[in-house]
């Protein structure tokens, strides 16, 4: 396309929602149309394109990373020994009986 010009874009049912559609706005087996006008084309600059390079290397790094704190932070939860309220409250009795 060049700039200024319009065209016509039809998504066929399979490729847009399907048989089921996305009720209530759009039926099932629904065509969809669009009318495409293309007003300016721009080239990416310096930063967009560190940005666009970066973010999912950094993205890969970090998810793992959080998964495997969120995993060790369960895995001591589940470890460490759970004490009822009643034995909580007991203890705290001893400790001032003791002071």
């Amino acid at each position: 396309m060049c700039v200024g010009e319009k065209r016509r874009a039809t998504i066929p049912p399979h490729l847009a929602y399907g048989r089921r559609g996305s009720p209530p706005t759009i039926p099932g087996d629904a065509v969809l149309r669009f009318e495409v006008h293309l007003v300016a084309l721009s080239r990416a600059g310096g930063w967009r394109r560190a940005l666009d390079r970066l973010l999912p290397l950094l993205c890969l790094a970090l998810l793992p990373a959080l998964l495997g704190l969120i995993g060790f932070h369960l895995y001591r939860k589940a470890g460490s020994p759970k004490t009822s309220k009643k034995k909580q409250k007991e203890e705290k009795r001893n400790k001032a009986k003791k002071k």
